[in-house]
């Protein structure tokens, strides 16, 4: 198995590591039908702190997540009714780590958190990516 790849990020005098996946999680079924949730998951770690906060994002009902519809890839989360993130770009990194920590969440423990409380918010100060669509939603 290979090491993990990271990114450096820099806030301040703070360094971060990150990292972006891709993973199914079991759904429990009364009824014996085994299935899976697509998830994205965004793991920052604060270098000299133990612990990371994980910032997850679970496919569903106006949600997707990596790989769910036209246009999705890894690390790329958006809803239908418009906005959209790349999980692998420092800007929206940077911006859901700050609403992170501004909601609380500290490193020294493995927090998770779900990313869709912050993706509004973060989504409308994150500047498009070069020939992305609008963030708009279509009429």
């Amino acid at each position: 198995m290979g090491r993990r790849r990271h990114r450096h990020l820099v806030i301040g005098s703070e360094r971060f590591r990150w990292w972006v996946s891709h993973r199914h999680v079991p759904l429990p079924d009364p009824g014996g039908a085994a299935g899976t949730l697509c998830q994205e998951v965004l793991v920052v770690a604060r270098e000299g702190s133990p612990g990371v906060i994980r910032i997850f994002f679970d496919a569903g009902p106006d949600r997707v997540v990596g790989g769910g519809g036209w246009g999705a890839h890894e690390g790329g989360v958006s809803r239908v009714r418009g906005g959209y993130l790349n999980l692998h770009r420092p800007a929206a990194v940077r911006g859901l780590l700050e609403a992170a920590l501004a909601d609380g969440q500290r490193f020294g423990h493995a927090a998770q958190v779900d990313g869709w409380r912050f993706f509004d918010a973060v989504a409308a100060r994150v500047p498009a990516e070069r020939g992305e669509a609008s963030a708009e939603p279509s009429a």
